[in-house]
């Protein structure tokens, strides 16, 4: 193809009516370059703000659940330390006793051990 045929070709935005290619109007207007550059930044910082209210959000409604999961949790432990004080105080073990068929002492006898002293059977 010799230069002077592709000097005479029309160019497919010419030869359609459309308008210049971005590339060459940024080149030929550095004005307009700097504007779409601006219009580009805006753009992303309007995308990564949106993004991080979304994640932040999303943090907050788990944040939340976790926190109502361990106020339940803490009302559950409650409850099972008020039933273990009362399982355990000496007034519900006495009358388990007695309804088991335990006698209560009145005489205590120990045997010391380290005196040697043995018991035999009678």
């Amino acid at each position: 193809m010799s230069h002077s045929f592709a000097l005479t070709m029309t160019k497919p935005h010419e030869r359609f009516g459309l308008p210049q290619p971005l590339g060459r109007r940024l080149a030929r207007q550095p004005e307009l370059g700097w504007i779409v550059a601006a219009w580009v930044i805006l753009l992303a910082c309007g995308f990564t703000y949106l993004f991080s209210m979304m994640t932040a959000s999303a943090k907050g409604f788990q944040l939340r659940d976790v926190e109502r999961r361990v106020e339940r949790l803490r009302t559950e432990a409650r409850a099972l330390e008020t039933q273990v004080a009362a399982g355990s105080s000496i007034q519900y073990l006495s009358d388990r006793a007695q309804n088991l068929g335990f006698v209560a002492v009145n005489r205590i006898e120990s045997v010391n051990a380290a005196g040697h002293s043995y018991a035999f059977a009678r």
